[in-house]
């Protein structure tokens, strides 16, 4: 592996990629003419909470901060999770 190429910045580029994500996932919702925000977005943030307390932890930040940060993480999930219950199974 190249001697630039390093763990931070690889997930850089993923938390990178992530955020282009979101921003298309409104653009399209705006472009379909959707209200609220796109259902999908709570995943999303989830895994970019996620990626953050890694990205945190390979900087050896405080345990508190990034307890606090995976607890987000988790909090968003549980409500990402509630929010399907209601819907039917299969393809949406």
């Amino acid at each position: 592996m190249p001697a630039w190429l390093t763990l931070p910045l690889l997930v850089d580029l993923i938390l990178l990629s992530m955020l282009c994500e979101v921003g298309w996932l409104f653009w399209r919702h705006w472009r379909l003419d959707m209200r609220g925000v796109p259902p999908f977005l709570l995943q999303v943030m989830s895994g970019i909470l996620l990626l953050l307390a890694m990205k945190l932890a390979l900087q050896t930040t405080d345990v508190r901060v990034i307890a606090s940060v995976l607890g987000l993480s988790g909090i968003i999930h549980f409500f990402d999770l509630r929010s399907d219950s209601g819907r039917p199974p299969g393809p949406a």
